[in-house]
This record gives structure tokens, sequence and C-alpha cells, in this order.
């Protein structure tokens, strides 16, 4: 219960910091637009001054377009929509100027002057403003909001009444288009291979630490990505223009055609009233139906006398006025955008003339099409675009991994044979290269050094035969004269008492002697034979323990004055060994460690060293090694005894080294330590 509790005091104060954080959020956003309406409302008072002061002085229309035209919307730029500011001029009886008709403005009538105030339009929510500019009264209009589309109750009954709208909510409820797989995939597969460039990228610290051939997929890679990306947003920007000028032009070959025809049925009319608009518009819905287009027709003044799709109007969804840029210019015939809710759209103006091509009103072709079609194009263009883009890229990938592979390969043959790189074995040092290229010159440069390198190696080691031959010939010479010497003056002085008393004593002492020294030449001579006839090294499974306790119990046996103390299992200690001569191995340090020792000697075995190896150490007493010559007590005829020949030692590390395991050694004045480490089975 008390966990409960708890849970529903966390979960509470989740609830309570998160209703905070959307209040504040919402107070921040609340405020942000304040600021924001608050920076528009000033602009707009300050360009509010300089046209009052334009119409005060009598401007010209083209003046007050100039001032109010960079604040109507129609560029549709983020820019031109945060500024977006609307004005509209009156006389003493009318609107004369508009500079946006964006609005369905109806019938607006004056408020008090200099004070904003809150005014919802058919299509908008605005802030108005009416200021006195002479015999002119200036409103100001700030959009804060736009109606949309499906706020419009009869949106579905209007659309059934015209031909461009339904267009427009048949688009808006268009599927997918038939390019959006490939354009998912191009975007899952480019952002991949972004995402991999930037993990490599990160992955190596830049570009110094990478491998040659990830720095050349680099190379490749970013060029070709990049053209094509430009390519592919300059297609569809291409598409886009060429569509835009393409409708342009046949709204204007349509609205020509309408005004062809109006002309000849309204040839003798000199204007166009009120009175005439219940007939224009039934000709207007006629001539509608049979080109499948909306027309719409204003008067000279601007505002709106007949249509074919009425309801656009009645509704509320247009403004009843023409587009202020067809209506103050001298130039009457033009194309340009309006907006419907968020959907902008193309128009088509065009004079309505008689037949002696007197203006008596201004025709209007709507293209609500201008959005669907330029995108239906676009996924057109994409649809055959995408899926060679696609495979290229995918071509340009293969390519650039095979080029980068064939590049580098010889450097990572190279690196790889440097690194093998062995003297005098049956491996072939040399690199395999089919091209002459940069690279194969440098292969063919490798090549040669290794040949020489062998060929250097090999003379090298003649000579180091040759040099060993005759130390090893020195060495036997000097071990077999060192005996010699006595032996030969112990025979001249046997001589020399014969036929004396003391000949049978001196015999007797004599004799013994040769046999000792004849026994020593003999041990020399098959230490050097062993040396010279080193087996190779058969590793199998031995009990470690047992040949170690056999050692120690013949060391015992041999030398009852110094005791031998084992530490260990007698058996069942399982390595990877030579089992004929893993044995000599503890014969040479034990008989080292007996003639270093004068008290004492500890063997201690360590099955539990660790997963993979079995401890053995073997410890003497002595004065230790003199640090001068640890670096050489294993190489092969060293010796510090006068009566040893300085193989030992050597044997020994081969017959550990060749079994797959290691000799390593510790000393102090107070003693020496042979670690010998074997493999487990």
């Amino acid at each position: 219960m008390q966990k409960l509790k708890a849970y529903l005091g966390w979960i509470l104060a989740g609830l309570v910091i998160l209703a905070v954080v959307i209040g504040m959020t919402a107070c921040r956003s609340e405020s942000k637009q304040n600021r924001r309406i608050a920076e528009k409302q000033a602009l707009a008072e300050r360009q509010t001054a300089v046209l009052c002061e334009a119409l005060e002085r009598g401007a010209s229309i083209d003046t007050i377009r100039a001032i109010t035209e960079p604040f109507n919307g129609q560029r549709r730029t983020a820019k031109d929509e945060k500024n977006e500011i609307f004005f509209y001029v009156f006389d003493a009886h009318q609107m004369v100027y508009w500079s946006s008709n964006r609005l369905a403005s109806g019938d607006v009538f004056l408020h008090s002057y200099d004070t904003w105030r809150d005014k919802d339009f058919a299509n908008a929510k605005t802030k108005v403003r009416w200021t006195r500019a002479g015999m002119y009264n200036v409103l100001t209009v700030i959009p804060i909001s736009y109606t949309e589309l499906q706020d419009y109750t009869e949106i579905y009954t209007v659309a059934a009444q015209t031909f461009s709208f339904r267009q427009l909510l048949e688009y808006e409820d268009k599927p997918y288009a038939s390019s959006r797989p490939y354009f998912i995939l191009c975007h899952v597969l480019f952002g991949l291979i972004i995402l991999i460039g930037i993990i490599v990228l990160i992955h190596y610290r830049g570009t110094r630490n990478m491998r040659l051939s990830t720095r050349i997929m680099y190379i490749v890679m970013v060029p070709v990505l990049a053209v094509f990306i430009y390519i592919f947003f300059m297609s569809i920007r291409y598409v886009h223009a060429n569509q835009e000028e393409h409708q342009r032009h046949d709204l204007q070959m349509r609205s020509e055609y309408v005004q062809s025809y109006l002309r000849n049925l309204y040839y003798w009319d000199q204007n166009l009233t009120s009175s005439q608009a219940p007939g224009l518009a039934i000709d207007l819905h006629d001539l509608g139906y049979d080109m499948n287009q909306d027309i719409h027709v204003y008067g000279l003044n601007g505002e709106l006398l007949a249509s074919s799709s009425p309801a656009l109007f009645n509704s509320g969804l247009l403004s009843r006025r023409m587009a202020p840029q067809a209506l103050f210019t001298e130039e009457h015939s033009v194309v340009c955008y309006e907006q419907l809710a968020n959907h902008p759209y193309l128009v088509s103006y065009v004079p309505f003339h008689n037949g002696s091509f007197v203006t008596i009103g201004y025709i209007a072709v709507p293209s609500f099409l201008s959005e669907q079609t330029r995108n239906a194009e676009v996924d057109k263009l994409l649809s055959h675009l995408l899926p060679p883009y696609l495979l290229v890229v995918l071509l340009a990938l293969f390519f650039a991994f095979a080029a980068a592979k064939s590049m580098s390969a010889p450097i990572s043959l190279l690196a790889e044979k440097m690194k093998g790189f062995t003297i005098g074995g049956k491996q072939n040092n040399h690199i395999d290269y089919p091209y002459h290229d940069e690279l194969g010159a440098l292969v063919e440069r490798y090549n040669m050094l290794v040949d020489r390198v062998e060929e250097s190696a090999e003379q090298l080691a003649k000579a180091e035969r040759e040099s060993a031959w005759r130390t090893m010939a020195r060495q036997i010479a000097h071990e077999i004269n060192n005996p010699l010497t006595p032996m030969k003056l112990s025979v001249q002085k046997l001589q020399l008492k014969r036929g004396t008393d003391q000949f049978d004593a001196y015999f007797e002492k004599t004799t013994q002697m040769l046999i000792s020294e004849i026994d020593n030449l003999a041990h020399i001579a098959q230490s050097f034979s062993s040396f010279a006839k080193q087996p190779e090294v058969i590793t199998t499974e031995v009990d470690i323990a047992e040949k170690l306790s056999n050692v120690i119990t013949l060391q015992r046996a041999n030398n009852e004055q110094i005791p031998v103390r084992y530490v260990g299992a007698d058996s069942g200690v399982f390595v990877r060994a030579d089992n004929e001569q893993v044995s000599q191995v503890f014969v040479n340090i034990m008989r080292n460690a007996l003639q270093a020792s004068p008290t004492d000697i500890i063997v201690v075995l360590n099955a539990a060293y660790s997963d993979r190896e079995v401890q053995i150490s073997i410890s003497d007493d002595g004065t230790g090694i003199p640090e001068d010559i640890q670096a050489r007590i294993f190489q092969p005829n060293f010796t510090t005894k006068t009566n040893g020949n300085g193989l030992g030692l050597a044997i020994s590390k081969h017959i550990v080294v060749g079994s797959g395991g290691r000799i390593e050694f510790e000393t102090s004045p107070k003693g020496t330590t042979f670690y010998l480490y074997f493999r487990k089975k």
C-alpha cells in the first residue's frame, strides 16, 4: 500500500510538472505572438504614415502601389508573409484603392481613428485601424490568421457548383503519388550513407586516421552524392518553373479565347451595368461549362459583376474585388498568384473589350490546378528519375568500393608481407601486381629490396655459420686442451717414478685422475653432440608433475648434502611438452641451482597459475647472477664455471620454447629463481 501511494505521488508530481511546462510553453508562445503582433502594428503605423503623406500630396496611383506593394503578400515568401499588411483607401463615397484582394471584405464601416480593433472578415481574423489622410480615409489591416478550407461548413456544396475548386478538393484527397516509394527509398539511402559517413568520421576522428580505402571512398562518393543531390533539386526546380510557365501560357490562351468569345457576344455594348449581371452570369456559366473552367467578370471599378461559379464569392471564400496589380496598372493583361485559404492558385486577367476594342470590364480565368498539375509533373519526373538515380548511386557505391579495394590492396598486401616477412624460409615474400602504374613501381622496388635482403641474409647466415664453427672449434679445442695438460704431466711424472717405492701409490692416484678426466672429455663430447643434434621438439600430453617428481628424487639421491624441497602434486598435472626431452630441462636447471646454492633448493609446481599455463619455479639461495651477464646466460657456449660448457640453459630454452612455453628468471644477491611456463592440455 505504501508503494502504491508512493507511485501515485510520483505520477501526480509528474503530471503537475507536465502541466507547468505546458502552461509555460503556452504563455511563452502567446507572449511571442503578442510581441510579433506589436512589431507588425508598429511597422504598419510607420507605413501608414508614409501612405497618408503621399495621399495628402496627391500622389499618383503608381506611387501608392510602390508604397503598399512590398506588404501585399503576393510574393508568398516567409518574410513577405511575416510582414503582410493590407491597405484600403476610401474617398467620401467608395473604396478607390486596395493593396490586396486576399481578404473577402464586404461592407466596411468607418470607426474611430488611430485605434487598433479586432475585426473578423469572411476568411480571416485581423486587427484594423482607421487613419485620416486629407479627403481620404485609410484602413490598415494586419491579418492574424486565415480560415482553413475545412472550416467552411458549405465547402462540398460550393465545390459541386464549380469546376476548378472541385478539382482542388480532388487534389487534396489524392492518394500517394507513384514516386512516393522511390522518394522514401532515396531519402533513406541518402540518409543512411550520410549517417555512416558521420559515424566513420567520428570513429576515425577525422580523415587523417582513416584507412586508405575508406579515404578513397570518401573522395569518390562525396562529389558523386553532391552532384546527384544538385541535379535532383535542380530537376525539380526546372519542372516547377517549366510547369508554371506552361500553365501561365495555357491560362493566357484560355483567357484570350474567353475574351474573344465575350467580345463577339457583347459586340455592341458600350458598358457593363448591374442590370446586365444576371444575363452575363448565364453566358459565363454556359461558356464555363463548355470549357470546364470558372470565369469571373469585373466592372471597371474592380468589383465583381458576374461569375460562372458565384458560390465561391457568396460563401466568403474569395474577395469580390479583382487583383490590384491587374486593375491599377496600365497593362491589364497579367497572370498573377492569388490565394484561397493556404492554397495559392493562378489567375489570368484580360480586359473585357466590345466590338470597338473599348474596355468595358475585366475577365478573370482562375486555375486551381496550378499546384496539382505542377506536383503531378514533379511526380512524373521523379517516377522516371529516381529509379535510375538509385541504381546509379548503388553502382557508384559498388565501383567506389571496388576502386578503393583495388587501389589499396597492393599497399595492404605490402604491409602484410612486411609484417610477416621472413628471411631464409620457404615462404615467397614477393608481391604479384599485374598493373604498370605508380603502385606497380612501388611493388617492383619492394620485390627488388626483398631479393637484396634475402641475398644479404644468405651471405650473413653463411658468415655466421662459419663464425659459429670457428667459435665451436675454439671452444672444443679449449675444453679438450684443459684436461690434456694435467693428464700429460701426470703420465710424465709416472714415468719418472717407475722403479721407485712410490710408483704403486702414485700409479693408483694417477689412473683415477686419468679416468676422471677421460669421463670429463666424454661428457664434453656428449654435450657438444647433443647441442649439434638437437632433435625437433614434439609436443604431446605429458604428466609434468610426475616428470618433475622423478627428477627431484634422482637429484636427492645424488646430492644428499643439499636438500631439495618440493611443493606441488606428485602426478596428475598434464601439459603440452616433449615427453622425451622435458626431463632434461629440469636436470639442467637443478644442476645449475645445486652448483650455485650452498644450503637449499626449492621447487614449486603451481598448477593453478592461470587457465592456460602451469608454472614451475626452481629457486636457489646462491649469490645470484651478475647484472652484466644476465642477457647472455641463454647463449650457447656461455658459462662462468671452469668445468662447464655453457650449453645447459641454451638446450633448456630450446625445449621449453619449442613446446609453446616460455622460460624466465629473477635474480638478486640472495638467490636466483627460474620460472618455467607450460601450456595446459
